[in-house]
């Protein structure tokens, strides 16, 4: 048919946690229905949305750099899976939006988020988590049942999955929609998308659970502006990177209003920038040592929760007592700003949403704008990254907040949507 189908292939044991990254040919884990028997279950429960992000005043920009320090210084399937949480939206509180109905999945390291919408992907009627077991059968299992159960409740008309990686996203490869070499035990060489999609008659879209999000927020924030018609498509916002800033640090770029593909998929939490200069060269006495296992003291290894965690001498669950002026803060922006100066020069966004756990913090989401603007050095003539007023508006906090993820799996449903109908008129894809 026109729409991706399971790709079948035999069930294998999950891989012993010490076996992360694979040996030789790949052992693929593949959906077979047959030996999953997944049945249906129904779980409906008011869901109350997030109705926005954090708002900062002009006034806010640039408030550390004269009074706070430097920051440059210079297995087998158990359908039996059952949500954590599960809701449905009859509050009225989403205005109800007539059209098309998508479904959207998001992959976390903890927990996967399964959703659907109806007209656009904020519009979000029902829900459902479920943990991140070390078993991927067991937890896509379990979302794949949630999903068969929606289904025979009315046609999706595309699904759009969003996942971590790294993931193949090469429609020509034979793992397209495959979780790769995961370092997550348990998570290598997982066809998701043929578990989570195949079977269904209708598009499929796959990406990574940080492309999504910037999709996300580029597609609302173009509703939002509410381009004139007479102004033409040049005028809308084309170009987006999301940064997100957790356990790990992961960036989604959108250039052309395309997600980014290619040789892989953007890794740009795994960039090097400048070193603090009181943070020391690697491996002299008292320097501080980055934690990313690969490359050591990229931004993710300098600047994730858990480094900030170290600089302030507590665990990462504590990071929300650590008060504004802690110096942690100043480093984290220093790295943070490092990446955001390394996207402007590359990709050239015209807006940088920032999100994540650690990103919530309003006073760090002020220190990278100051940090930004000092790092570019004004080499970059735009008034969005010279002036206090425009880098408020170039460089925001995410207006989905925790549902940047789930809402981003809906708009890849909404972007498969669109491709596929584009081709079926004669138009090709993006």
């Amino acid at each position: 048919g026109a729409f991706p189908r399971a790709r079948r292939g035999a069930t294998m044991a999950v891989p012993p946690a010490d076996d992360i990254v694979p040996k030789g040919k790949p052992k693929r884990l593949s959906w077979t229905r047959e030996k999953t028997g997944w049945g249906k279950a129904a779980f409906k429960l008011p869901f109350i949305p997030f109705l926005g992000g954090p708002k900062e005043r002009d006034e806010d920009i640039f408030e550390e750099l004269d009074g706070g320090s430097d920051a440059n210084g210079v297995g087998s399937a158990i359908p039996a899976l059952q949500p954590t949480s599960s809701m449905k939206s009859d509050l009225g509180i989403v205005p109800k939006v007539k059209g098309k109905r998508f479904a959207g999945v998001e992959g976390g390291g903890t927990t996967w988020v399964v959703a659907i919408s109806e007209g656009v992907p904020e519009n979000i009627v029902e829900r459902a988590e479920f943990p991140t077991t070390d078993d991927p059968m067991v937890t896509l299992g379990g979302v794949r049942a949630w999903l068969d159960a929606r289904a025979a409740e009315g046609r999706f008309d595309a699904i759009g999955i969003a996942t971590f990686g790294p993931v193949d996203l090469d429609k020509s490869s034979p793992t397209y929609g495959y979780i790769t070499h995961s370092p997550k035990p348990g998570w290598a060489d997982v066809d998701v998308l043929g578990i989570l999609a195949g079977g269904f008659d209708c598009p499929a879209g796959f990406d990574t659970d940080v492309n999504a999000p910037a999709l996300s927020e580029l597609s609302a924030m173009r509703r939002e502006m509410a381009i004139d018609d007479d102004q033409g498509e040049e005028s809308a916002i084309q170009n987006l990177c999301y940064v997100t800033v957790g356990t790990g640090v992961g960036v989604g770029v959108v250039c052309g209003g395309e997600p980014v593909h290619g040789l892989s998929h953007p890794e740009a939490g795994h960039i090097r920038v400048a070193r603090l200069p009181r943070d020391g060269l690697p491996g002299e006495p008292g320097a501080f040592e980055g934690g990313c296992p690969y490359h050591a003291d990229c931004v993710e290894g300098m600047a994730n929760a858990s480094a900030i965690a170290r600089r302030c001498g507590c665990a990462v669950g504590e990071l929300s007592e650590v008060p504004d002026d802690h110096e942690a803060w100043d480093a984290a922006a220093h790295y943070l700003a490092g990446l955001c100066s390394t996207l402007v020069m590359t990709a050239s966004p015209q807006r940088i949403v920032l999100g994540g756990g650690v990103l919530q913090r309003k006073t760090l989401v002020t220190k990278v704008r100051a940090q930004l603007k000092r790092q570019l050095g004004g080499y970059v003539a735009h008034d969005l990254v010279s002036s206090k007023r425009g880098l408020v508006e170039f460089v925001v906090s995410s207006k989905l907040g925790n549902d940047a993820g789930v809402v981003g799996a809906l708009a890849v449903a909404e972007k498969a949507k669109a491709d596929w109908e584009l081709e079926r008129d004669g138009g090709g894809p993006g």
